[in-house]
């Protein structure tokens, strides 16, 4: 499944792009670390010195921010993080969701509508908010918040950010994985087991694990395109990845600064300059957000027609050696008088 996947234009070209920004922000902080400098002014052809930030026109390809520092190598150096972030959250949500899915789903039956009702009243609180609420307590504000000296660290924040962006969706999934466990056990091939005796380490091995694999791989691209929309919104209320520090830009204002450069945290401390003369700055982290949720859907879109096939390719081959006996029609041995 594996080759035929990388076979696929659409999910070839999402994926390269995911793993190559992710490779290119490992390769600079390998190379050059975290540091971004502060750049020189520049001058005009006159000699003068223009005034920072500067443009993708004055300073291509992408320009300066209000730190005066080159916003590609902020994307770059970010780019591990955020991705990085993003897929840590999707597999800590997707891969615990599919064992407590068996777990509800063989053991937890007589309580399933009261979980059920529960989950889904759940759903109905945005999970946007909900981060927010448990986040910001820590990341900013609060009692405990003091700009001078954060009563928390950068590892505490980020393990913090990370557990509360994965609990908060695991029921919803473990609900998602059970409805299709159940699904999986009305087939009529499962009433041939029960009469033979299987186990439920049988139905899991042989009759559920082929059918709940490909699904788990669309549900981690889904979860994935999800978890990045949540940042991307976290970062506008201001919530980053691993905190923030307070420093002065070259305007003489104390902002926020994201301490691993991450691009939720480079949106929301640039979000204010959509609406000035620099709103270039703002701009480029939604881009970057918008192409590689793109880029996720893309190999969305690749996984489904490939899996699509392989399901096809099997069921004519199961419907070939059901329909044939020799290579001849199921009526072909009675000859005609």
């Amino acid at each position: 499944m594996l080759k035929k996947l990388m076979k696929n234009p659409a999910f070839l070209t999402g994926f390269l792009f995911l793993f190559g920004m992710f490779a290119v922000s490992l390769i600079y902080y390998v190379g050059w670390g975290n540091e971004v400098p502060k750049l020189d002014l520049l001058k005009n052809v006159e000699g003068d010195y223009l005034k920072p930030p500067y443009s993708p026109l004055e300073y291509p390809p992408l320009g300066t921010d209000n730190f005066n520092r080159n916003v590609l190598l902020l994307i770059i150096v970010g780019a591990k993080y955020t991705i990085g972030a993003a897929l840590v959250i999707m597999l800590c949500r997707v891969l615990p969701s599919v064992v407590l899915g068996l777990v509800v789903h063989f053991y937890f039956k007589p309580f399933r509508k009261i979980i059920d009702n529960i989950v889904d009243a759940a759903n109905y609180f945005p999970p946007t908010l909900l981060a927010f609420l448990l986040l910001n307590w820590m990341m900013l504000e609060g009692e405990l918040f003091n700009p001078a000296d954060f009563p928390y660290d950068f590892s505490d924040k980020l393990m913090f950010y990370l557990v509360i962006l994965i609990i908060i969706s695991i029921p919803s999934l473990t609900l998602l994985f059970s409805n299709e466990y159940d699904k999986i056990m009305k087939e009529e091939f499962i009433d041939s087991s029960k009469v033979l005796g299987a186990t439920k380490r049988h139905y899991i091995m042989n009759h559920i694990r082929p059918f709940i694999l490909p699904q788990i791989l669309l549900v981690s691209i889904r979860e994935f395109m999800i978890i990045m929309l949540l940042i991307a919104h976290l970062g506008v209320l201001k919530i980053f990845i691993g905190g923030a520090s307070l420093d002065t830009d070259v305007f003489n204002n104390q902002v926020f600064v994201s301490l691993s450069y991450e691009w939720s945290g480079l949106l929301g401390g640039w979000w204010q300059y959509l609406w000035t003369t620099y709103p270039w700055i703002s701009f480029i982290p939604v881009v970057f957000f918008t192409l590689t949720i793109l880029s996720a859907k893309l190999m969305l879109i690749g996984a489904t027609r490939v899996l699509d096939t392989l399901g096809q390719d099997k069921r004519e081959v199961h419907e070939g050696k059901v329909n044939t006996f020799d290579g001849k029609g199921p009526f072909d041995f009675v000859h005609k008088a």
